[in-house]
Order: C-alpha cells, then sequence, then structure tokens
C-alpha cells in the first residue's frame, strides 16, 4: 500500500533567482524557509538557482560571481547552482525599453527576457527533476516560467509573487501573471498583493496570502555592544537603517537628512548596514559630500553578520527604511520583534502593515520633510515605547515565525497531495 504524502517526506524542488551568500530580501527569506522546512518539518529541499550574486549579475558581465560546487549542501538544503548567459542582456534591455514605451505586443515578453536569468541548464535540469512539487520565487523574473515549460504531466506549482504593487514596468506583466491561474497556488505576502493579483485576472481562489514570520527570540542583541564598537554614546538619538543597500531603499534620503536632523538635536547619529549592490559606492559618495562634523556622525557597514544586525537593532531608537517599493519589508517586523518603532515608504505592501502614527510612521519616498518631521517626534521617549509595543504585539499576533513555517508546510503537502492524486 503507498504511503499518503502526508505521512513521508515531501520532496519539494525550490527555483529562485539567488541563494545566500547571493543578497536580498527573497534570497534570504528562502533559505531560511528552506532549512526550516527541512529541519522542522521533514521535507526534502532541492534549490536550483543562478551564480549570480544580485540580479545585476543577469546583465552585467563583470559582476562576480558564486562559485558552483558539484555537491553543495547548507544545513540540509541541496544547492545547485547555474551560470547565466549575458551576451544578449543589453540589446534586450534596450528593445523592452522601447517596447513597452510603445505598448509593443508582446513587450510583457522582452520584458521579461531581459530581466533575465537566462539559463538553460537550469531550465534543463527542472526538466529531468521528479519533485512532488515545485515552489518558485519570485515575480518578474524569468526562471518563473521554467516549471510551465516542463512536458505534462507536470508536479504541482506553487509561486511566491514577491511583487512591488507600484512598479508597473517590473510587474505588470500578462505573460507572468497568466501563470498564476496555471498554479496550484500562487503566494501573496499582503492583502494589498493579492487584490493586485485578482484585479490582473488572478482567480481569487488561486491566491494565497502568506506573511512572512520572524522568530521574536532569534535577535539576541548584546546590549550597548553596537554603540560601543562605533564610538556613539549611549545617550544618543541612533536611527538605524538595515537591509539591502540598493538605491530604491532611500538610504540617500536619510543621509541627505542627517545634516537637518543634527541641527535639531546635536546628539543625533545615523547607522546604515547591510548588503552590498552596486549602489555601494555612491553611498560613500554621498557619505563625501556632508560636512566634515557631519559625517562622522554616520556608521556605514557592509555584509555584516547576524550578530551585528541583531546588535544594531538592538540599540538603535528608531528603524528607518523609507523605501520606494518593497514586496514586504521584513526588516520592519525585526524592528518591531525588539520593540522599536519603524518609519518606512508609502510603499503599499507597507501601507499594509505598518498602521501610520499607531506602530509606525509612513511617510512618501523621496519626501525629506516629512521624514524629519517624524523622525523629529520619534526624539520623545514615550512616543517611542508606545509606537514600538505596538508594532511588537503585532508581530506575536500575526507574523510569528513557526504559525508562518507551519502554513507553508501545510500548502507544499496538500500540493504534493493532490498531484500525487492526480497521477
Amino acid at each position: 500500500m503507498t504511503q499518503p504524502l502526508d505521512e513521508r517526506r515531501v520532496r519539494l524542488l525550490q527555483l529562485v533567482h539567488g541563494y545566500p551568500p547571493a543578497v536580498g530580501g527573497v534570497e534570504i527569506a528562502t533559505r531560511d524557509r528552506a532549512e526550516r522546512l527541512v529541519a522542522e518539518h521533514g521535507f526534502q529541499v532541492t534549490v536550483l538557482t543562478t551564480n549570480c550574486y544580485t540580479v545585476n549579475g543577469f546583465r552585467n558581465p563583470r559582476a562576480p560571481t558564486i562559485p558552483i560546487r558539484p555537491h553543495e549542501v547548507q544545513n540540509g538544503v541541496h544547492i545547485r547552482r547555474f551560470p547565466v548567459r549575458r551576451a544578449f542582456g543589453p540589446a534586450l534591455h534596450l528593445a523592452a525599453n522601447a517596447a513597452y514605451r510603445f505598448r509593443a505586443p508582446g513587450n510583457d515578453v522582452l520584458r521579461t527576457l531581459s530581466s533575465g536569468p537566462i539559463c538553460p541548464e537550469m531550465l534543463d535540469a527542472v526538466r529531468d527533476f521528479r519533485p512532488d512539487v515545485i515552489c518558485a520565487a519570485s515575480f518578474p523574473l524569468n526562471h518563473m516560467t521554467y516549471p510551465f515549460r516542463i512536458p505534462a504531466p507536470r508536479p504541482p506549482v506553487v509561486l511566491i509573487g514577491a511583487i512591488h504593487t507600484n512598479d508597473d514596468w517590473g510587474f505588470d506583466r500578462p505573460n507572468l501573471l497568466r501563470l498564476v491561474n496555471q498554479s496550484f497556488a500562487t503566494i501573496a505576502h499582503t492583502e494589498t498583493e493579492r487584490e493586485w493579483l485578482i484585479a490582473r485576472g488572478a482567480k481569487p481562489d488561486r491566491v494565497r496570502v502568506i506573511g512572512l514570520g520572524v522568530d521574536e527570540a532569534a535577535l539576541r542583541p548584546q546590549h550597548g555592544a553596537f554603540r560601543e564598537g562605533q564610538g556613539i554614546p549611549a545617550d544618543a538619538y541612533l536611527i538605524a537603517y538595515f537591509g539591502q543597500l540598493a538605491s530604491h531603499k532611500g538610504i540617500d534620503v536619510l543621509v541627505h537628512t542627517l545634516p537637518r536632523l543634527i541641527a535639531q538635536d546635536e546628539n543625533t547619529w545615523l547607522a546604515i548596514a547591510g548588503s552590498s549592490t552596486p549602489f555601494v559606492g555612491r553611498l560613500f559618495e554621498l557619505l563625501g559630500e556632508l560636512p566634515l562634523d557631519v559625517r562622522g556622525r554616520v556608521s556605514i557597514l557592509t555584509d555584516v553578520d547576524d550578530q551585528t544586525k541583531a546588535d544594531l537593532l538592538g540599540d538603535c531608537d528608531v528603524f528607518a527604511s523609507p523605501s520606494q517599493a518593497e514586496s514586504f519589508g521584513f526588516t520592519t517586523i525585526e524592528a518591531w520583534s525588539l520593540g522599536k518603532p519603524v518609519v518606512v515608504g508609502d510603499a503599499p505592501s507597507q501601507r499594509s502593515i505598518v498602521a501610520d502614527g499607531v506602530n509606525g510612521f509612513i511617510v512618501p519616498h523621496g519626501d525629506s520633510e516629512r521624514l524629519i518631521q517624524a523622525l523629529g517626534r520619534l526624539r520623545d521617549p514615550a512616543l517611542r515605547a508606545e509606537i514600538g509595543r505596538a508594532g511588537g504585539e503585532l508581530v506575536s499576533q500575526r507574523y510569528d515565525r513557526r504559525q508562518v513555517d507551519a502554513t507553508y508546510a501545510e500548502l507544499f503537502r496538500s500540493a504534493a497531495n493532490a498531484g500525487r492524486a492526480a497521477a
């Protein structure tokens, strides 16, 4: 008698454009979820990914790459990396821009190909694999089409969108959005994302809302360690950013506002840390443009370890990420898990998570005045405590990591069982 899948190991094939040491929110979330599915839910997980550190590597032949090893395993997860084809990247990008500008037929396909990755070896590996279920993350990238290019019958497919709903060029692509109704399920991280998909033709029963989860005990800051290491006074007003050091995150606006914040209170400091991208060079240029006395109040740290992240978030007074676009904003709930107030950009996903004036402040991306006002209000320790406490309560209610992981595991088991029943 054949065992039902909910009584044996589920074989999950995970496709993702990058996997650590690649950098990015989707990349890290995929790694963490894959490792916990193995360790806590008994899954067998194989990841197919590229050898690029960032999506910049899909077109830039000079971008550094991750070494490809024949038998790579990280904490029980088997990883296969594949090189990308970059020769046509610049030409495809120009063609895609022109086609989109004139709304030419097929511009969605061109945009997807130009975004990459173009990775024929990964496609071949998908065709050769025989998993119980395939999960692919994330839009708007070309490898999302690979599971649907398998000859029938194919395993059930679960898609993870991670959609920036205010980025039409990047994400409003009918060729990819049609895949939602061919999937077993598509995961949206917020209700805003779900509604955006449905408005573009997704069947409501195909879209599941599953946010990201945080383990409230995972971040264990050593109180005072970050301030001491960076020479920041214990009584300073410390504003912190942590995340991908990318141009759309609003870090440049934080740097530009610092002189005025210091004029309001000379004991103001700014710490910026996270994973490197090509924008880092520009970030250091911006730092060099500040007056010398202001420059000394900024710490920039790249590619820091988890303990440094915990120490930074534990020692800061406010977490600020005034970004232009987010699919969720995982660092927001990490800061909340430590009781910190947050100031975020007005991306639709952030508006669906943060209640303005209740558990954080929302400011329009690029609006220095509103950013200064929000950060100025949070100089009040009582207000910081109130806002941070409200965020922490929301994490406990809605973003508990174990509950989120269990929801993913249940969905993957249901998909695998459905595939087995149909075989």
